[in-house]
């Protein structure tokens, strides 16, 4: 291609784009129609709104009917796989059920699946008329079926291989008061990973605020979904909370029954804990009671690796006497559908130590 030929492509072009920049490079008159156009809007805003509360409400149903029990959830679940990662492939679909077949009739397993579905529930419920501080009481329920049915312990190990009667090579069956690894990798992946989450493609309609992504993340959902709310408005639930906390955390270091795991328990996480609590008391706006609980902390673990922490944070209160708090919104008692579960006891790894007393309602 000569020059000549390159130069009338450029002339060409340039003409082809001026009419264009001239037009870009300025403003049309404003439309005339003005109400007509924000009527338009508003009713296409209406018409997304009544379509996310309708997928909703179907997506709210079918997992109310999915964690009515065990099997149920399992039902769903297995739906869900055979829907979005065996979509393509039915033979692999059936092989996969076939070959995990002991997995999901397992107790443990079936447990996972209906928590996640309780826990991705509570999730689409969450609205303008019912925030996270009224769903406060839900979630703490929630966490203590999680901790009553073992999802905080160590899950299950299978032991080596034994000869089965015909010779044949067989794992020992994992107890039914055990969890088995698939139903501890159930329950830990994050919500919006869920196949059943994805099969009804309702990953945006679960809140982004105050939500522990996790429905296995024990410490991340009484952070996210119970304390932060409670901080929020400076509720006096919030200590008790902490006992929550607390009496959990020990009970499962009790349940393992290992003196080491006790006494690591007693004198590092506890204490931690009791801070933890003990900062959020004064800041609701209980400083004397903080102050004293705090002199009680630093006397019973003098030589912790944090008592220089502490004494600092009591020497504040001691000086700076924190404002007064907002006063607290009362919230409106919630209920849930789910089964309920025995309240979990208080565990003896926790020692005489500052006062954890405070009530709250699993």
């Amino acid at each position: 291609m000569n020059t000549s030929t390159l130069l009338r492509i450029g002339v060409a072009c340039a003409l082809l784009l001026h009419p264009v920049c001239r037009l870009t490079a300025q403003d049309i008159p404003p439309p005339q129609n003005k109400p007509a156009l924000l009527q338009e809007l508003d009713k296409i805003a209406s018409g997304s709104d009544a379509l996310t509360q309708k997928r909703r409400a179907e997506a709210i149903s079918r997992l109310q009917t999915g964690s009515s029990s065990g099997s149920a959830a399992v039902e769903l679940y297995v739906s869900a796989m055979e829907n979005t990662k065996y979509r393509d492939n039915h033979q692999d679909f059936i092989d996969w059920r076939q070959k995990k077949q002991n997995e999901l009739h397992h107790t443990s397993f079936q447990n996972a699946a209906q928590l996640q579905l309780r826990y991705i529930l509570l999730g689409l419920q969450r609205s303008t008329q019912k925030t996270a501080l009224m769903q406060v009481p839900e979630f703490l329920e929630y966490l203590n079926s999680l901790a009553s049915l073992h999802f905080l312990e160590e899950g299950f190990t299978p032991t080596r291989t034994q000869k089965g009667a015909r010779g044949a090579v067989q794992a020992p069956s994992p107890p039914s008061d055990k969890v088995i690894p698939e139903a501890l990798s159930l329950i830990r992946q994050p919500a919006t990973k869920s196949s059943v989450v994805e099969w009804l493609q309702i990953d945006d309609l679960l809140p982004g605020k105050d939500f522990e992504s996790s429905a296995g993340n024990f410490e991340g959902i009484l952070e996210k979904n119970v304390k932060t709310p409670l901080r929020g408005t400076n509720d006096t639930r919030l200590p008790g909370a902490w006992d929550f906390q607390i009496t959990t955390e020990a009970a499962v270091a009790n349940a393992a029954n290992s003196q080491q795991q006790t006494e690591t328990f007693r004198n590092e996480r506890l204490p931690e804990l009791i801070f933890g609590k003990l900062k959020d008391t004064a800041a609701i706006g209980q400083p004397n009671r903080a102050l004293t609980e705090m002199m009680t902390l630093i006397r019973t673990y003098p030589s912790n690796s944090s008592v220089d922490v502490w004494i600092t944070t009591a020497r504040g209160l001691l000086t700076n006497r924190p404002a007064a708090p907002t006063p607290a919104a009362t919230p409106q008692p919630a209920t849930t559908n789910a089964p309920a579960t025995p309240a979990t006891e208080t565990p003896s790894a926790t020692p005489s130590a500052p006062s954890t007393n405070s009530p709250v309602a699993p």
